[in-house]
């Protein structure tokens, strides 16, 4: 799948409520613009990388018939990301000038998920790293020493909590919605 879609239409979303929010005068609004701008900031430095490492994951598919890998899973958790932030632009977009709209809530999804796809783009630059330090097509790192110690050090300091909480399992959301019965309460 081609980033380059999503990425521009959510940089477009973000500019737009960008310049909608920085005139509103509310704290909810400036940070509402700043969240914006952390997920402009970081979709700008995803898109490359994302190609980049797409391009390289049928390496080490399983075989032709399973396009399966863990830096395709990479691959697909950033892009849900980036899909769930898309989808809250454009609601963001719809109800801004709703009564019924509540900035504040809207600017914590924001965050939560602009902190999320920080930490992904994280992990996206570390198995670039790797694709690089490996040999050509080797999944594993061979060496005992080295980048395999600096990957649990790097991994031990990353902020992890910010897949808990609202972000809890949004790269499986709608699977799990599809599996609860029509009649349960979700």
């Amino acid at each position: 799948m081609d980033p380059r879609p999503l990425f521009q239409a959510l940089d477009a979303l973000c500019q737009d409520n960008m310049c909608y929010f920085r005139v509103s005068g509310s704290d909810a609004g400036a940070r509402l613009v700043l969240a914006l701008s952390r997920i402009q900031e970081q979709t700008r430095g995803l898109e490359p990388s994302l190609r980049a490492l797409a391009a390289v994951c049928p390496l080490f598919d399983l075989d032709s018939h399973t396009p399966a890998n863990g830096y395709r899973s990479l691959l697909k958790v950033v892009m849900s990301c980036a899909q769930h932030i898309l989808h809250k632009c454009r609601y963001i977009t719809a109800s801004r000038r709703s009564l019924f709209f509540r900035a504040v809530h809207n600017c914590l999804e924001l965050e939560a998920y602009g902190a999320a796809l920080t930490q992904l783009r994280a992990l996206l630059c570390f198995a670039q790293r790797l694709l690089t330090a490996n040999q050509h097509g080797d999944l594993f790192f061979r060496q005992e020493r080295g980048l395999s110690e600096e990957f649990l050090r790097e991994y031990s300091t990353m902020h992890k909590g910010c897949f808990y909480g609202r972000c809890l399992g949004f790269q499986v959301r709608p699977l799990l919605h599809t599996c609860v019965p029509p009649h349960s309460p979700r």
